[in-house]
């Protein structure tokens, strides 16, 4: 599961770590809604719409597409802002919110990782080709 590289030649197991990361955050909204104690809590449509940007991202992440793992860092961040509030504000579902909290920390930390070691691999890449001198094919005229 977190063997292997991307198409790049980078490891997998960061993207690997985002998909965990979003799976816990649904796993702590369903908690939540399952098991939440507070009062106010979100529940059935409103439960379905916190998750739907994890959904959504989940396939294409799991792939090792690039720009679905720039979503995917923006959703966590997403998912960070918004437990954070919560657990300050609601005490009696502080455990669950705190769980989203650093799931969505953990996913945002990984996707940072692997965009640095991307970025790093990409001008490693560009500066070999730059150093390599270019290949003529003009024969010379005597």
């Amino acid at each position: 599961m977190f063997a292997g590289h991307t198409s790049e030649g980078l490891p997998i197991w960061p993207v690997r770590v985002m998909v965990l990361g979003l799976l816990a955050v649904i796993a702590g909204y369903l908690g939540l809604w399952f098991a939440g104690r507070a009062e106010i809590r979100p529940t059935g449509l409103t439960t379905v719409l916190m998750l739907l940007p994890a959904i959504v991202v989940l396939p294409g992440l799991w792939l090792g597409h690039y720009k679905t793992m720039i979503w995917a860092a923006l959703v966590a961040l997403f998912y960070l802002l918004i437990s954070a509030t919560d657990a300050w504000a609601v005490a009696a579902d502080r455990g669950w919110h705190l769980l989203i909290a650093a799931a969505s920390t953990l996913a945002f930390l990984a996707a940072w990782w692997h965009s640095i070691k991307r970025r790093r691999h990409l001008k490693a890449r560009n500066t070999v080709a730059r150093s390599r001198p270019e290949q003529t094919n003009f024969k010379s005229e005597d």
